[in-house]
């Protein structure tokens, strides 16, 4: 009896340790607020996007990779000239 607690104690042990494993790079989390974006078509049609844990928005370049949006033409709240636009919810979306 002592055994097959030993046991299944440390399978549980294991389990545990394996769900902190490290699968690759990028960003990983739960989404935060609204998905709603106000972007006002300075870079062209929006395609994907994201917010990312930093407070930026992510959206999706041309060559398909997702950039941060350092000149803040994505926004979660109105302003002149924008559109309003459903995003996804955050996840890993930048993998290298």
């Amino acid at each position: 009896m002592r055994k097959t607690l030993l046991a299944a104690g440390a399978i549980g042990v294991l389990l545990a340790l394996s769900a902190c494993a490290d699968t690759g790079y990028g960003y990983y989390g739960a989404s935060v607020g609204t998905n709603d974006v106000y972007y006002d078509g300075f870079y062209g049609p929006y395609t994907d996007g994201y917010w990312g844990p930093d407070a930026y928005f992510y959206y999706r370049g041309g060559d398909g990779r997702f950039i941060r949006d350092d000149s803040r033409h994505f926004r979660r709240d109105r302003f002149g000239g924008a559109r309003m636009y459903h995003s996804r919810p955050f996840r890993d979306h930048d993998r290298r």
